[in-house]
């Protein structure tokens, strides 16, 4: 039987022919791992330098909060003296402001059709949410019509005087024997804006700029063993103030709701 000795010859002449390959791997070895240890230093210090900013720029924050708190308390104090000011001022000088909500309820009294009836009426802020208004009333006994309940507002300064919009919104709850009437009290809120300006008449420096209604719902009450069907509503109005000249109109604004009453509309020119 013949042996063949497959072994190559370098490895019969020097048996230790692998040192030289294993110390190149065990070098490059550890260049790799003293790079990766140096990397994942770095990052680590400089993870520890942003903490530290980040340390300070809180406390920092936190030394500031105390003065960032008086600093929006006497923007909120500056704020509230200018508008009370201000409201000073437009009453004061204005006896149409003064006597604002005392108008805006007697036109909306003058122009209310018969067979309509309110039950509610609020003065709102622009402002305010919309969802903390007052829900609609239950329709009231039909036997008797109750009065107009009016919450007189605290005084309340436009914008601005020349022809601005009011910063509030006149809501109106009621009800109505039909939409019929619904319908022509708004047409009638809103031909105020025919009315000519009158200096003796602070009613004719006022107008209804728009009449939305907001919630309309047919109700049936009970009475005598008949049933009667009414409808409840809810109707928003903004409000501006008149500029014009003075005009020798004196008495008008009563001829010009008559004639509404009478004809169903009315100007004044």
């Amino acid at each position: 039987m013949i042996k063949i000795n497959l072994t190559p010859v370098e490895e019969l002449e020097n048996p230790t022919w692998w040192i030289p390959d294993l110390s190149v791997l065990l070098l490059v070895l550890a260049i790799s791992l003293g790079g990766v240890y140096i990397y994942v230093s770095s990052v680590e210090a400089e993870i520890a330098l942003q903490e530290a900013d980040k340390a300070r720029m809180a406390a920092e924050t936190q030394a500031l909060s105390a003065d960032v708190e008086r600093f929006n308390s006497l923007n909120q104090k500056i704020e509230q003296l200018e508008s009370k000011k201000f409201s000073l001022k437009r009453i004061t000088e204005s006896k149409l402001v003064r006597f604002l909500p005392i108008i805006l309820l007697e036109n909306i009294q003058n122009l209310k059709p018969s067979g309509v009836w309110l039950t509610a009426l609020a003065f709102i802020d622009k402002k305010a949410d919309p969802q903390a208004a007052p829900p609609p009333p239950p329709a009231p006994d039909p036997n008797q019509q109750p009065p107009a309940v009016a919450a007189v507002p605290k005084p309340i300064v436009p914008v601005d005087s020349q022809g601005a919009e009011y910063p509030f919104v006149i809501e109106i709850s009621g009800s109505a024997t039909s939409n019929v009437q619904i319908a022509e009290f708004m047409l009638a809120l809103k031909t105020t804006q025919n009315q000519a300006y009158e200096k003796s008449d602070l009613r004719t420096q006022l107008f209804f700029s728009d009449v939305a209604i907001n919630f309309s719902q047919v109700s049936t009450q009970k009475a005598d063993g008949k049933s009667t069907d009414y409808v409840n509503f809810k109707l928003q109005l903004n409000s501006r103030e008149r500029s014009g000249r003075d005009t020798d109109n004196t008495g008008k604004f009563s001829q010009f709701i008559d004639d509404f009453r009478r004809n169903g509309q009315a100007s004044m020119n």
